[in-house]
């Protein structure tokens, strides 16, 4: 997975998400960026997004790690069909298992699901994830080497 913002960095500049989080008994009070992640690889459609969840109070550290697809369940099943629990669990929104994930991990998924993830969000996604493979696919048409999400030199 690639950063939206290195393809893209005006527009993930004015419109990454963010939620501010005021004095409470569960998350620290703090702004929490949803930082996106898209798939480099020009010949794949998957639809979906990995969003690293940080805190303005600890900008290098990664406080959890969502994988997010925006298509409806039956999209997923068909892409995965090994798995029968995948395909609600990656509408919804769920805790990416490879990645380490805080404390505070299961509270930002629960903000992402019940307030962020609404649906000019989802169309948001959507629009950059097009944004982003036609960036990739420039720069595979290009023949660029390395990443394909690294801004043109």
């Amino acid at each position: 997975m690639s950063p939206f913002h290195l393809a893209c960095p005006e527009t993930a500049a004015r419109e990454t998400r963010s939620v501010i989080v005021g004095p409470g008994p569960v998350l620290p009070a703090s702004e929490y960026a949803y930082v996106e992640f898209y798939c480099p690889d020009p010949g794949c459609d998957c639809r979906r997004v990995f969003i690293e969840v940080f805190s303005s109070d600890l900008p290098q550290t990664v406080l959890a790690s969502i994988n997010f697809g925006w298509e409806r369940e039956r999209f997923y099943r068909r892409k995965m069909p090994y798995d029968p629990e995948a395909s609600r669990q990656i509408t919804r929104g769920c805790l990416d298992p490879i990645n380490k994930q805080s404390e505070y991990a299961p509270l930002l998924l629960s903000l992402f699901q019940d307030i962020v993830a609404d649906e000019p969000y989802r169309l948001r996604l959507k629009r950059h994830y097009r944004q982003f493979k036609q960036h990739v696919n420039s720069r595979a048409a290009e023949g660029s080497v390395g990443d394909p999400a690294a801004p043109k030199a």
